[in-house]
């Protein structure tokens, strides 16, 4: 790895790239570093030969229409490089109009290289000021490559249906796509549709990325129906989609095609009625390899939990459930029984469990396959605690745990605390306690991280 450093001397590492020197597989230039035209054009030209460096990030540089020809050459005939990011926030709106009147941009000039490249497999353009004029280039990138595995679209504002139509529809001809990002766009009807319309195709994509996407109801209709047309998905990301109020029955509603989705994280996608949670329950369901799914920051309550543990984890729970946030009480414990017995990673965060819910669920540990159990900011006492260390002294109970999270509850400022905990770990030398990120002291107490809504949703 290289690492740019400010000096008027060209950097060390143009010299090692340009020898083709075995050490130097990956060139990383920090935003804070200096990177010019001339050594951009410098390094492009040391890359056409070189059969070692792997990687090139220089994100957070202004690159020219001059150097991105360049780089354009390189990626057209060099045979190794696999992953590259260049460009700032301008670099699909840094444009030069040709001598017969046609206007290109650095970004469209680079892409020209990505459409020819022999070994590239990442194509990171997130934040690079792409527009609907670049749609129709990213689209070739990807009907032609046979390699290219991974392309970031993300916090690019000024993308709209007309590039994303042009980009999909080239994508849908791609037989290497499996990483496709969109994170923080804005994605219309029509975007939405064309989305849909990628994944019905026969483009493999595995894991996408929409994490934070503002989609209208239309839309997340679209996107269903894609996603359940064909089952090439496998992990799905969705945290911060606004999915309350009929979102997730629209995305999710009336599915009942098998799916492939392994892992789901819809943290903070405010789903709260019922229908929502019938919904997703129904594609949970409708997903027999599932093996990881996190709901944390959805307030649907005891009820909802309840509907998921008579649906989707009836017969099978995922192998990591998060449930953090989720306004759960100890009433919910029964209902989650399923989970506690064959998940192996289960949270309860910042729920009001209380004493009560936590001896329920070491009253269900007998034969647990749980390995990590998170009970942070739950309103444990110190007495609930003993309750704790007292179920454990049977070998019995959760004996595939390791890690144990207890931090950020009420009990952490009883002066029994520590001593508890102490006893805790010798009853189980092997069982990792955690707790000290928030003991409940004044300092500590600030170590919990709440979102908008007051509610905890990280120990710092």
């Amino acid at each position: 790895m290289a690492w740019g450093k400010p000096s008027a001397e060209p950097p060390a590492w143009l010299a090692m790239c340009a020898a083709n020197d075995a050490r130097l597989t990956s060139i990383i230039v920090p935003r804070s570093r200096a990177f010019d035209e001339e050594t951009q054009i410098a390094l492009a030209k040391a890359l056409e030969e070189n059969e070692r460096v792997l990687e090139v990030y220089a994100s957070g540089h202004a690159v020219s229409v001059t150097a991105a020809r360049a780089f354009a050459v390189m990626l057209a005939v060099n045979v190794t490089l696999k992953s590259i990011c260049l460009g700032d926030e301008n670099f699909g709106g840094m444009v030069e109009v040709e001598g017969d009147g046609r206007a290109t941009s650095a970004l469209q000039e680079t892409l020209r290289g990505c459409a020819h490249a022999a070994a590239l497999e990442t194509m990171d353009l997130e934040r690079k000021g792409v527009t609907n004029d670049d749609g129709e280039a990213i689209g070739k990138v990807l009907s032609q490559s046979a390699t290219m595995r991974e392309v970031r679209l993300g916090r690019n504002e000024g993308l709209g249906a007309e590039g994303y139509s042009k980009a999909f529809a080239g994508a849908s001809e791609s037989v290497s796509l499996e990483i496709l990002d969109l994170t923080d766009n804005v994605l219309d009807d029509a975007s939405a549709r064309a989305l849909g319309a990628l994944l019905s195709s026969s483009c493999p994509i595995k894991r996408l990325g929409l994490t934070r996407c503002e989609i209208g109801t239309e839309g997340l209709r679209a996107l269903g129906d894609g996603l359940t047309s064909r089952a090439s998905v496998e992990r799905l990301e969705l945290s911060g989609v606004k999915l309350g109020t009929g979102g997730a029955a629209a995305l999710f509603g009336a599915r009942t095609t098998t799916t492939n989705v392994l892992e789901i994280d819809l943290t903070q996608c405010g789903i709260e009625d019922e229908a929502d949670v019938q919904a997703l329950s129904g594609f949970l369901g409708a997903s027999p390899k599932l093996l990881g799914v996190n709901l944390r920051g959805n307030a649907f309550g005891d009820a909802g939990a309840s509907s998921l543990a008579v649906g989707a984890f009836a017969s099978r729970a995922p192998e990591s459930l998060d449930l953090g946030s989720c306004k759960l009480t100890a009433g919910a414990m029964d209902a989650l029984s399923n989970a506690i017995k064959s998940s192996k990673t289960l949270s309860l965060f910042d729920n009001a469990l209380g004493d009560e819910g936590v001896a329920n669920i070491f009253a269900q540990s007998s034969g647990s396959s749980l390995e990590v159990l998170d009970l942070g900011a739950v309103g444990l006492s110190v007495d609930g605690l003993r309750a704790v260390v007292v179920a454990l002294r049977n070998p019995e109970a959760f004996e595939r745990l390791h890690t144990l999270i207890v931090g950020g509850n009420p009990g952490c400022q009883a002066d029994d605390w520590e001593r508890v905990v102490s006893d805790l770990r010798s009853n189980r030398p092997n069982l990792d306690v955690a707790w000290r990120a928030a003991d409940g002291n004044s300092d500590d107490a600030n170590r919990l991280k709440r979102d908008d809504a007051g509610r905890v949703i990280a120990i710092e």
